[in-house]
């Protein structure tokens, strides 16, 4: 009989911890985030699983060649950043960064011919999403009666013309290619180039693209031209340009800004703008060459 008593007295306490057990929580609340982080900072608009960029060129022992990148910070927070460069056989190779360069040109910087009026007002060179941008305005006071304005750049290696582009009096905007025979015709706008203008303006805009004048040089040649095209007054920079008929001397280097050392900090929501110049020392051994350039956290 004590057993029975016993055993229900055990039973009793049993069921009792239970109904107690069942009515204890384990928790009070709860807070669950989804978070969809984006990458801080992006090279040429490009995230990590987009890389490598892949670029080439072909040089010659003593020449440099220059490329065009940005980095654009998306973080309310500066980060510091520093470039790491790696290059499969490290000799004959420097490598330098540079912040995208600006030009700013005034009416005494050009060379006028016929007549000798200085109606640039301005000219300005700089780069901006991937191209080299040149603005130009005129003072139309000093033109008036004019026909039709115009400007046009001319991109040339160290060697040869390449490419002219830009607002042609009588033509408007175009674009013509330097072949072993002269001049080409006239031809549409290749994919990336603007011309913004129109007829007897006295402002013009023209965009390449960077990696159209990636190691070249330029000059640029501005005009005025009289009613039924009888005379036209030019004007042009550098001064000592040989024009069209010898476009590849007396052109201008394009500008570099200052030279980015690292470590350095891109602040919060920045853009930079910069160049990498990769220069070949004159007796380096011919071959290929891998040069990487990497952004890391500093």
């Amino acid at each position: 009989m004590q057993r029975k008593k016993l055993f229900l007295a055990v039973l009793a306490a049993a069921l009792l911890v239970g109904a107690v057990s069942a009515a204890v929580i384990t928790f009070f609340g709860q807070v669950k985030m989804t978070a969809t982080v984006s990458q801080a900072v992006l090279l040429d608009g490009k995230d990590y699983t987009e890389m490598p960029i892949n670029e080439s060129a072909t040089v010659a022992g003593g020449e440099c060649v220059c490329t065009y990148h940005w980095l654009q910070s998306q973080t309310s927070v500066p980060v510091d950043l520093k470039f790491v460069t790696s290059i499969t056989d490290d000799g004959g190779i420097t490598v330098e960064y540079y912040k995208a360069g600006e030009l700013q040109l005034g009416s005494e910087d050009f060379k006028y011919r016929d007549p000798e009026v200085p109606y640039v007002d301005s000219v300005k060179l700089y780069f901006s999403d991937g191209k080299a941008v040149w603005e130009v305005k005129l003072n139309g006071t000093l033109i008036s009666g004019h026909w039709e304005t115009g400007a046009q750049v001319c991109i040339a290696t160290a060697t040869k013309p390449l490419f002219c582009v830009g607002w042609t009096p009588g033509v408007g905007a175009n674009y013509k290619e330097y072949t072993t025979g002269g001049w080409g015709d006239s031809q549409p706008l290749p994919d990336g180039f603007e011309v913004i203008g129109v007829k007897n303006s006295e402002e013009f805009v023209i965009k390449i693209p960077f990696e159209r004048i990636a190691d070249c040089k330029w000059a640029i040649n501005i005009e005025a031209s009289w009613p039924n095209h009888s005379g036209s007054c030019w004007a042009q920079y550098p001064k000592e340009w040989g024009r069209w008929g010898n476009a590849a001397s007396g052109t201008a280097e394009f500008p570099k800004g200052d030279q980015i050392t690292s470590p350095f900090t891109l602040q919060p929501f920045e853009r930079l703008d910069f160049i990498i110049c990769y220069k070949f020392e004159v007796n380096i051994k011919p071959g290929e060459y891998i040069i990487t350039t990497t952004v890391k956290p500093a």
